[in-house]
């Protein structure tokens, strides 16, 4: 009697193994981190158009492939010769492939490209837009806005495959670099799909392939019809809504360039039709000012683009929206390889709980908070018009060894920095949402910088798409009416955390209201935030 239950458990075992990866399009990533999240943006993209597909991780590749008849694979710049005998019988099975940033020659081969290596921008935005020559009746975008900074060229191969889009830069001026081939085989990119903005184009063009290859899982013109209703419905709930007035409504802006690169006054002007407030620019961080700083290493951005803060204040003022400058406090991100090193030699960096060096500077180093609270000063002196100081990673790392008074270290900080600015400037602080959790993790006990009056506002990042946790954080940031009136609601329209409909974003604001937050602050000022959302908040809301 065991035996027999061993080996129907075994029979059932095999079965949920099959039908784990039972869908006709699967999507691999060879990596865990970075490429694994592009690659569940692309899950994510597919199931908006109402495509089911699988993510699967390297080790799972043979499992995936065996029931999909096309595949996605992302971050496979080099190809072990046992996962090309698996991809080569995909191939032979009739499956299609689309290629991501690759410069495996073997796989380039069955694709029917040729690879010609890596190669980095030039100039700033010059791969800012990829072109197609596709027909747009079936699907296909005509173009699709996206900022790459690297690619793995290739060309095509003369009877084997074509160019079926090229980059563009940021002036409209066509590069000749191919951004597509396609093939017989399949699709192949010369980077990787960002989830960067324009992302409703992403999934239109993740759809249309999979539709070139499966008719039956995609129809343009019922994708479209059903497209069309849900922003009828969408419209008509939005138009509904009311304006309050005086809340504010703020917005990230994480590049630190605006939505247009070398031209602040039209991002401004955008934001003002739509009934922005507020502007949180990232123009500075330990290891990075976008601005001549005399105290922050000068970022390649500023050398490249000029002073950031002191076109975005100009334009600003212009539009009368504030502007606050953002800073990155005790995290070492976008330095460069010399400025890392620096800060190593200073003995600034703080270690993980294994013994290595992080990316995160020691919030409990007097000289590293001398160094933020000099950048908060001269940003104060050179730009008077600047609206407020922005803190962002005001914490420790959750990853670092910290001190038992972690929590107190970083109060008695923001505190010194609430001290140096000047007024009528704000003083405001990026949070994490999570509270209490977030004052053992990582030493950010916000309530109580509220309580202090440390803060003009906190701006807790409350980024989840579920509605219930959403009004949980909020129920939490309202328990004393005084907290509420200085908080500003984080929504993560465009985070790694969330990515929100318009509907959503909506209700998430009405909850907001609803709760008597003093306003709220979207994430991420980018194209997808710029078309598909704040269209739908000047109808009513904003």
């Amino acid at each position: 009697m065991k035996f027999f239950r061993s080996i129907l458990f075994f029979i059932a075992f095999v079965i949920a193994s099959l039908q784990s990866y039972a869908a006709d399009v699967c999507v691999v990533s060879r990596e865990s981190g970075y490429y694994a999240s592009l690659a569940k943006h692309i899950v994510r993209w597919l199931s908006q158009q109402s495509i089911k597909s699988e993510f699967a991780s390297k080790d799972d590749l043979s499992k995936a492939l065996a029931t999909a008849k096309m595949a996605f694979l992302v971050g496979y710049s080099e190809v072990t010769e046992a996962e090309m005998k698996e991809i080569r019988n995909f191939r032979s099975r009739g499956g299609r492939l689309v290629v991501f940033y690759s410069s495996a020659p073997k796989l380039a081969s069955l694709m029917g490209v040729k690879c010609l290596g890596y190669k980095a921008a030039e100039y700033p935005g010059q791969w800012s837009c990829m072109n197609f020559n596709m027909d747009t009746s079936k699907g296909w975008p005509k173009s699709i806005l996206q900022t790459s900074t690297v690619l793995q060229r290739v060309s095509p191969i003369s009877g084997k495959s074509r160019i079926m889009a090229t980059w563009a830069d940021r002036t409209g001026k066509s590069t000749g670099e191919p951004a597509w081939i396609v093939s017989n085989s399949g699709y192949w990119m010369t980077h990787v799909l960002l989830a960067d903005g324009d992302e409703k184009e992403k999934a239109r063009l993740v759809a249309a392939m999979v539709g070139s290859v499966i008719p039956s899982l995609w129809n343009y013109t019922q994708a479209r019809n059903r497209e069309l209703s849900e922003a009828k419905a969408v419209k008509a709930f939005a138009e509904r809504q009311e304006k309050r007035p005086g809340e504010i409504h703020a917005v990230w802006d994480h590049s630190g360039c605006g939505l247009y690169p070398g031209n602040w006054s039209k991002t401004m002007a955008v934001l003002k039709a739509n009934g922005v407030t507020d502007v949180f620019v990232n123009v500075a961080g330990a290891g990075f000012a976008h601005y001549p700083s005399k105290v922050l290493p000068r970022s390649k951005t500023y050398e490249q683009e000029g002073d950031q803060l002191l076109a975005c204040i100009a334009a600003g003022k212009k539009a009368n929206i504030r502007v606050h400058a953002w800073i990155l406090c005790f995290t070492a991100t976008r330095s460069s390889p010399s400025v890392l090193e620096n800060f190593s030699k200073r003995g600034w960096r703080l270690k993980t709980k294994t013994g290595k060096l992080s990316e995160y500077l020691d919030p409990s180093n007097r000289l590293v908070q001398s160094y933020i609270l000099a950048a908060i000063d001269e940003i104060q002196l050179k730009y008077p018009s600047v609206s407020g100081i922005h803190l962002d990673f005001v914490r420790w790392y959750e990853l670092s060894i910290r001190p038992k008074n972690a929590a107190q270290v970083i109060s008695k900080f923001v505190a010194s920095a609430k001290r140096r600015v000047v007024r009528p400037r704000w003083f405001t602080t990026a949070v994490l949402g999570k509270y209490p959790q977030c004052v053992n993790s990582v030493g950010q006990d916000w309530v109580s910088w509220i309580a202090s009056n440390s803060v003009d506002y906190v701006v807790p990042m409350d980024y989840t798409e579920n509605t219930n946790t959403f009004e949980e954080y909020l129920r939490q940031h309202a328990a004393l009416k005084t907290h509420a009136r200085k908080t500003i609601a984080g929504i993560g329209v465009t985070a790694n955390e969330s990515r929100l409909t318009p509907l959503q974003v909506i209700n998430q604001i009405r909850l907001a209201r609803k709760y008597n937050m003093a306003g709220v602050a979207l994430f991420d000022l980018d194209r997808t935030l710029e078309v598909d959302v704040l269209p739908y908040l000047r109808l009513g809301l904003w």
